[in-house]
C-alpha cells in the first residue's frame, strides 16, 4: 500500500482531484474576490484578472503546476528526500488547493512560492562554489524585480543572506554581488522613470480580531494554522534524521527550513496579507512530509499521511460547504 501510494499515478490522480475540486469551487461562485498585491507597477494587471475568474483560475494552476515540477527537479537533482517518490509534490498541492480562495485565483503569493522555490534551487547549486557572483546577483535580481509586483518580497532579502552563509559562499565578493542584484532592477524601475519613488514604510497596530475578515473567514485561517502545526511536528520528527546527513545536505535542508520557519513568523506576524504566504508556506511543509515518509515507509508511515490528507479534505469541505 505504501508503494502505491508513492507512485507517480497517485501522485497525478491527487493533483488532478484536488484541481477539479478547486475549480468547482471557483465556479460554484461562492469564493470571495482576493484583494490585490501592494504593487508598485502592476496594479491593472490583477484587477483584470479577478475580472476573468476562469482565465485567473487556469493561470494560477500553471504556477502550482510548475512549483510542484520545480520541487521534483531539485529533489532529483541534490537528493533532498532520500527518495525519487514525487509524492511530497502531489502533496504541495493537495494543502494549496484545500484553500481554493488562494489556490483558485493567480494572485502574488503565486508569483511568491515560484520565485522563492526558483531561487533556492539555484542557491542550492553554489554550495561551496568560489565562482558564482553572477548566480548570486541573478537570485538577488530576481527577488528585487519581484518586489515590484509586491514590497513584502524583500522580506527574503535577508533569509537568502542567511542562506549564503549556509552555502558556504558568504564573503565580500559574494555580498557585493547580492547588492548589485538589489540596486539593478531598482536602477532600472526608477532610473526610466517606471514608478514614482516610494514613500518610507509604516508600520501599524492591527487588532487579531481583523484576522476574521480575510476571504474565508476562520476555516481558511483554521486550514493554514493546520498547516503551520503539520510543519512544525514534521521538523520535530525529522531533526535527528537530517542531522545525520553529511555537511552538504545539512546545508540544503538548512536553507529549506529558514525559508519555511521565515514564511510561518511571517504569516503570523503579517496576518493581514496572509494568503500570500500561503503556497510558499505550503511548499516547505511538503518538502518535510516528503522526508518523513521516506524514513516512517516501514514503519506504516502511510497512516499519518492518510490522516494528513483527510484532514485537508475535511477542512476544504467546511470552506466550501
Amino acid at each position: 500500500f505504501t508503494n502505491v501510494l508513492r507512485s507517480r499515478g497517485v501522485a497525478m490522480l491527487l493533483s488532478v482531484g484536488s484541481m477539479w475540486l478547486a475549480w468547482r469551487s471557483l465556479m460554484s461562485g461562492t469564493l470571495p474576490t482576493p484583494a490585490g498585491p501592494d504593487s508598485v507597477i502592476f496594479h491593472g494587471l490583477w484587477d483584470g484578472l479577478t475580472m476573468l475568474p476562469p482565465l485567473s483560475c487556469l493561470v494560477s494552476f500553471a504556477c502550482i503546476a510548475a512549483v510542484a515540477l520545480m520541487m521534483i527537479m531539485v529533489n532529483k537533482q541534490f537528493n533532498l528526500l532520500r527518495t525519487m517518490s514525487v509524492f511530497f509534490a502531489a502533496f504541495f498541492v493537495v494543502a494549496t488547493c484545500a484553500t481554493p480562495s488562494v489556490a483558485s485565483w493567480f494572485g502574488a503569493g503565486s508569483l511568491l512560492a515560484l520565485v522563492v522555490v526558483g531561487c533556492m534551487w539555484m542557491m542550492f547549486g553554489l554550495y561551496s562554489e568560489r565562482d558564482c557572483t553572477r548566480r548570486l546577483c541573478l537570485i538577488f535580481a530576481l527577488l528585487t524585480a519581484a518586489a515590484t509586483v509586491d514590497y513584502h518580497f524583500l522580506l527574503y532579502l535577508p533569509v537568502f543572506v542567511i542562506g549564503m552563509g549556509q552555502m558556504r559562499i558568504f564573503g565580500f565578493k559574494t555580498m557585493l554581488a547580492a547588492l548589485l542584484g538589489i540596486f539593478a532592477p531598482l536602477w532600472i524601475v526608477y532610473g526610466l522613470g517606471l514608478a514614482p519613488l516610494p514613500e518610507m514604510p509604516r508600520i501599524f497596530w492591527t487588532s487579531p480580531s481583523a484576522i476574521l475578515d480575510l476571504g474565508g473567514g476562520i476555516p481558511f485561517v483554521v486550514t493554514v494554522g493546520y498547516t503551520l502545526l503539520l510543519g512544525i511536528a514534521m521538523w520535530v520528527l525529522n531533526l535527528f534524521r537530517i542531522l545525520s546527513f553529511n555537511a552538504r545536505a545539512r546545508a540544503y535542508n538548512g536553507l529549506l527550513l529558514v525559508i519555511g520557519v521565515a514564511t510561518g513568523l511571517y504569516a503570523v506576524v503579517n496576518f493581514t496579507c496572509l494568503p500570500f504566504y500561503v503556497t510558499l508556506l505550503n511548499a516547505c511543509v511538503a518538502f518535510q512530509v516528503g522526508l518523513f515518509f521516506r524514513y516512517s515507509a516501514s514503519r506504516r508511515g502511510y497512516i499519518f499521511v492518510l490522516c494528513m490528507l483527510a484532514g485537508y479534505v475535511g477542512l476544504y469541505l467546511w470552506q466550501t460547504v
